[in-house]
């Protein structure tokens, strides 16, 4: 039984099992966690395990472990597609290397990447229609459905989504660059105590921040929409995370509103649009006093052409 507070080793098959640990779990009992754990896994499998680390590096996984694959993987930011589809891959040429094969994913802080990679590896190998696989593939989706479906931000639904529209082919992805003229934000948070809020937008391109908005003033009377103009239009291609944050005027600190992430192969006219549900983080704190039906991201944006293209009101 799954219980909290505590290091999670389970089977969801004979060859694949994962090591969750949550977040903030004190660093000196997951320590002590994985000296009893590592020796288990080697007394039954031997040399026969890889272990797939989905969080950062960490030293003493590296010392414990024969083979260890580390992603980096930034909790609970989704790093890009083309890394996803090559963690399965490595995960494929390992298990069918030999049928001993047997891999370990290992996930510290939040559940969500560990269910971006499940949701995304059932994608990947449904390709095989073996019984064997058959009988895996229900067990992995199974415990996708229990266990991680719910942990999973909009993002990481998205991505996983992406991918296993693409392996089956109802997906065509494109891969030429586009620009984001606008992004408009329909129903703005009364975060300040005259009910405004002051906002600005920051677009990164593959986790590297390419723009970043001016900061906009809005009072209690225009919290009805916003319009964050890029001038000039931002090239984008690939992975592209957008976050709009709240800036104190008096500290001078900032707060994230919403984050979503999308790749612009998906983009199939000029406009996506993200309600309340779609955004990361907006169904808590403070854009959480929203109501789902006045809560509306829309992204504006122009396939490439040979010059930016102007945005006009």
């Amino acid at each position: 039984m799954e219980e909290r507070g505590q290091i999670n080793l389970t089977y969801i098959t004979e060859r694949i099992i994962t090591i969750f640990c949550p977040r903030g779990f004190p660093e000196d009992v997951y320590l002590h966690s994985l000296q009893e754990i590592i020796p288990m896994l080697q007394s039954k499998h031997g040399y026969n395990y890889m272990l797939l680390n989905l969080s950062q590096k960490h030293e003493a996984l590296t010392r414990m472990n024969h083979k260890v694959l580390d992603t980096c993987w930034q909790d609970p930011l989704v790093t890009g597609l083309d890394q996803i589809l090559h963690v399965c891959r490595e995960m494929e040429n390992w298990l069918q290397a030999d049928p001993k094969h047997v891999l370990v994913l290992h996930c510290r802080g939040g559940k969500g990447l560990l269910g971006v990679l499940v949701a995304s590896y059932i994608h990947f190998s449904n390709m095989s229609a073996s019984a064997d696989l058959s009988l895996d593939h229900f067990a992995m989706w199974r415990f996708y459905k229990d266990k991680l479906s719910t942990e999973m931000t909009p993002s990481q639904k998205r991505y996983a989504w992406t991918l296993g529209s693409v392996l089956k082919g109802g997906l065509r992805m494109r891969f030429s660059p586009c620009f984001l003229l606008c992004v408009v934000l329909h129903g703005l948070p009364k975060i300040d105590p005259d009910g405004g809020c002051c906002l600005f937008l920051r677009v990164y391109q593959s986790l590297q921040a390419v723009c970043t908005s001016p900061v906009y003033h809005a009072n209690a009377a225009q919290t009805n929409r916003l319009y964050f103009v890029l001038q000039p239009a931002q090239l984008l291609n690939g992975d592209i995370t957008v976050v709009s944050y709240h800036k104190n005027s008096c500290s001078g600190s900032r707060q994230v509103v919403f984050r979503l992430q999308f790749h612009t192969g998906i983009i199939a006219g000029h406009t996506l649009s993200f309600s309340k549900a779609d955004l990361d983080c907006a169904c808590e704190g403070i854009y959480n006093l929203l109501s789902a039906e006045c809560t509306l991201c829309q992204l504006f944006l122009e396939l490439c052409s040979t010059r930016p293209p102007d945005f006009n009101l």
